[in-house]
C-alpha cells in the first residue's frame, strides 16, 4: 500500500507524501534524494530533479535549458554517464567542455581504460585538465543559480505540486 502511495505521489509531484511513503517502506535512498531536492537553489532545478526522479530525463533537461541552467543540464548527463549528450550540450553552448572532458577522464581512469571516442579525443587535444579551474567554474554556476532565485537561497517548501 505504501509503495502504491509513493508512486502515485511522485506521479502527482507531491514530494512530501512521497517522502513519507518511501520512509514507511524503508526506501532511505529515495527519502534522502527527495530531501536533497529541497536544498536546490531554484524552482527549475527542483522541478528538473523531480522529473528525473520520475524517470523523465529529457523533460528535466528541457526545464533546465529553458531556464538557462546549462551547466546543470550538462551535469545531469554526466551523472547519468550520458557522455555523448553531455559533450554535445557543452559544445553547443560553448561552456564546460573542460568539465565534461575531466569527468569523462576521471571515469575512464577509474576503470583503467583509455579514451577511444573520436569526439572526446578531438576536444581533449591540447587541453590540460585543471580541476581547480573546473571547481571554481562549477561554484560560480551554483552561486549564479542561487542569486537568481527569488530569495537568494534555497527554498525548503517542495511539498506543493510543481
Amino acid at each position: 500500500m505504501w509503495a502504491c502511495l509513493a508512486a502515485m505521489a511522485v506521479a502527482n509531484r507531491d514530494m512530501t507524501t512521497a517522502e513519507i511513503a518511501y520512509a514507511a517502506i524503508g526506501e532511505i535512498d529515495k527519502v534522502q534524494y527527495i530531501n536533497s531536492i529541497k536544498d536546490l537553489p531554484s524552482k527549475e532545478s527542483k522541478m528538473a530533479h523531480i522529473l528525473m526522479f520520475s524517470g523523465n530525463i529529457q523533460e528535466a533537461e528541457i526545464v533546465l535549458l529553458q531556464a538557462g541552467l546549462v551547466y546543470q543540464a550538462i551535469q545531469i548527463n554526466i551523472n547519468l554517464y550520458n557522455w555523448e549528450r553531455a559533450l554535445e550540450l557543452a559544445v553547443k553552448h560553448k561552456t564546460h567542455v573542460d568539465t565534461v572532458l575531466a569527468y569523462r577522464q576521471k571515469f575512464l581512469e577509474t576503470f583503467g581504460k583509455q579514451e577511444t571516442n573520436k569526439r572526446y579525443l578531438q576536444y581533449a587535444e591540447g587541453l590540460q585538465i585543471d580541476w581547480e579551474k573546473i571547481k571554481a567554474k562549477i561554484e560560480m554556476e551554483i552561486t549564479k543559480e542561487r542569486e537568481r532565485s527569488p530569495s537568494g537561497q534555497s527554498s525548503k517548501n517542495i511539498g506543493l505540486k510543481y
